[in-house]
């Protein structure tokens, strides 16, 4: 018996390292699954534009993460003026806006180095609860999330609790990404440490975390010529 085919979804998708981000064109619907199942199962849609670091899923356009990242802000910030961080697993990004246009943007994969993931497995080895506050006021020399990870661990055999070190680990991610994106008086967050609100606090600027479908606003709004760009 032959069996029915399996209709395909169209859809604009942020595929990074860890999570990919899915926008359903038909519905509107969204949601975030593991990478590794589009990866895996790229035949189940119809990928009509794509951004990320596995991009590459048969999308029929790529947008660079840079450039969603900049239309989405566009798309969710009223301000004239702003600068927006994109906190991912592997990287840190920013687009810095004046007056509604770009004048600058970049990222960093050393400092910002897997900077997500090790978050969100030292969270889940610790079984911290991410809505608490920081646990401490200082900060760790942090170059990038691995290297942190081992000064992290060194102050918890000199004695410190993990709940302190892990905070100052946090703070110092916090204040390399500060310093990265010039130190701005108030600060748009995207992606998925927008929901941890121990790392939004460890900031000393005010931060406005987006959510984590900035850069699918971004596709949306790049990829639809009725947009105003």
């Amino acid at each position: 018996m032959t069996m029915p085919s399996r209709s395909k979804h169209t859809i604009l998708l942020d595929c990074g390292t860890s999570y990919a981000k899915v926008h359903y064109c038909g519905t509107g619907r969204r949601r975030i699954i593991p990478a590794r199942d589009i990866m895996r199962h790229p035949d189940r849609y119809t990928v009509a534009a794509a951004t990320g670091h596995n991009a590459g899923v048969r999308a029929q356009t790529r947008v660079n993460e840079l450039v969603a990242l900049a239309h989405g802000g566009l798309a969710l910030i009223p301000d004239k003026n702003f600068t927006l961080l994109d906190c991912g697993a592997r990287d840190v990004k920013f687009v810095k806006v004046r007056n509604r246009k770009v004048r600058g943007m970049d990222w960093n994969t050393e400092c910002g180095a897997f900077t997500g993931q090790v978050i969100e497995l030292l969270a889940r080895y610790f079984d911290m609860d991410a809505s608490a506050p920081p646990a401490s006021t200082g900060r760790l020399p942090v170059v990038c999330g691995v290297l942190g990870m081992t000064a992290m661990f060194d102050r918890i055999a000199q004695g410190a609790p993990h709940e302190v070190a892990f905070s100052e680990f946090l703070r110092g991610i916090a204040f390399n990404c500060q310093t990265l994106v010039g130190r701005p008086d108030v600060l748009y967050l995207s992606g998925g440490l927008c929901m941890n609100n121990t790392f939004v606090n460890s900031f000393s600027c005010e931060v406005r975390p987006l959510g984590r479908f900035v850069l699918l606003d971004g596709l949306l709004r790049a990829t639809d010529p009725a947009q105003d760009h």
